[in-house]
């Protein structure tokens, strides 16, 4: 009896939990689907960010700034020169360049002039000793005496070929390198001469030299370098910004820190085909006449490019402001407000700032030369 007492309060437990399993599980599902009814609240959109305008007016307080750190005067503006300022060296002229080297081949003997020596065309450089040379002094001392010989006979035929090979043995020795006033003291003197004189082919200055005494020349071999330093070139390099106004033949002042407030002029006369890839620059090059010889090559300078006229506000540079790679002008449109104007114009070689642009150029304007900068950080902090 006990056994089927307890069967029957298991059997009354199983009923009792499968009942309340069912009822929470009903409830559950219920609350799901009400959940799903309800609408998606949606999610708040940010309002877009509304960049304040940079302030351009600064009130003057009580009594205006300090004379001595705020400065003004009143400008007009002028039909300036525009010139665009290009950085560079100077360099050897290369196209005036030439070689004194041998025609024929033999010991160098005895040097005349060294480097840095300025030589005239014509003047002796270096005394060679060539058997090829001193064969061929031989070859026309003896033609030359066989024709004379001949002259006085009536052998015509005889005679034509005694001056043709006269004509071919003098001929050689200017192939070799032998002046008309060489080949006339060979033929006056009637004996050679021991050495082959090489002579500067161009005036210039000596710039390298290749032999030293005792050395052995083959032909072509290069004695000296000579240049004619009376033209040298001036190379720099222009901003992408800056290639439109450049063209060929555009006149340049040119200026070196060795000799300040010294201006040469000259003309561009090459500009590359192509922008170098790492800096992003053309080159151009320019003929500088140097007739003085003061500029010497590897001199650092500076060449101002003539680009054209316009009218602009010449102005102090220390009026120029620079904030974040612009250019800003601190100006007064009346005796209680300072403005800040955004300007565009290029630097002057007089110390000057010539402003093509930004600025109005019908009336006199009247500009903070000195304390822009100051003004300027004060419009700044106003902002913040």
């Amino acid at each position: 009896m006990n056994k089927n007492l307890m069967v029957c309060a298991g059997l009354v437990a199983a009923l009792a939990g499968g009942i309340w399993g069912g009822k929470y599980w009903a409830e559950q599902a219920q609350t799901g689907t009400a959940a799903e009814a309800l609408p998606a609240r949606p999610y708040a959109k940010a309002e877009p960010a509304t960049a304040r305008p940079a302030p351009s007016v600064l009130a003057l307080p009580p009594g205006g700034f300090d004379p001595d750190v705020v400065k003004t005067a009143t400008f007009s503006a002028q039909t300036v020169t525009l010139d665009t300022p290009t950085p560079g060296k100077l360099a050897y002229n290369v196209q005036q360049a030439k070689l004194a080297s041998a025609r024929v081949a033999g010991r160098v003997e005895r040097i005349l002039v060294y480097e840095g020596a300025k030589v005239s065309a014509g003047q002796p450089l270096a005394e060679l000793y060539s058997p090829e040379y001193i064969a061929a002094q031989n070859e026309f001392l003896l033609s030359h005496n066989a024709y004379h010989t001949l002259s006085s006979s009536d052998l015509k035929e005889l005679l034509d070929d005694a001056r043709l090979t006269m004509q071919s043995s003098e001929n050689k020795l200017r192939v070799l390198g032998a002046t008309a006033a060489d080949i006339a003291r060979i033929r006056e003197r009637g004996a050679i001469s021991e050495t082959l004189t090489i002579r500067a082919p161009i005036a210039g200055t000596i710039v390298k030299r290749d032999m030293d005494q005792g050395s052995y020349l083959n032909v072509g071999d290069s004695l000296m370098s000579i240049i004619d330093t009376r033209v040298i070139w001036f190379t720099g390099n222009l901003y992408e910004t800056d290639i439109k106004g450049v063209r060929l033949g555009q006149a340049i002042e040119v200026e070196t820190p060795a000799y300040p407030g010294r201006r040469y002029t000259g003309r561009v006369s090459f500009i590359a085909p192509n922008v170098d890839a790492d800096t992003h620059t053309l080159q151009v090059r320019c003929d500088v006449p140097n007739p003085d010889g003061m500029l010497k090559p590897e001199m650092y300078a500076t060449a101002r490019i003539v680009t054209g006229n316009a009218q602009a506000l010449v102005v102090p540079q220390s009026a120029i402001v620079k904030d974040q790679g612009k250019l800003v002008l601190m100006t007064m449109p009346d005796e209680k407000h300072v403005e800040r104007v955004l300007v565009q114009g290029t630097p002057r070689s007089d110390g000057t700032f010539a402003v093509t642009g930004g600025v109005p150029f019908g009336a006199p304007l009247r500009v903070v030369t000195q304390g822009g900068m100051l003004l300027n950080e004060m419009l700044l902090k106003q902002e913040s």
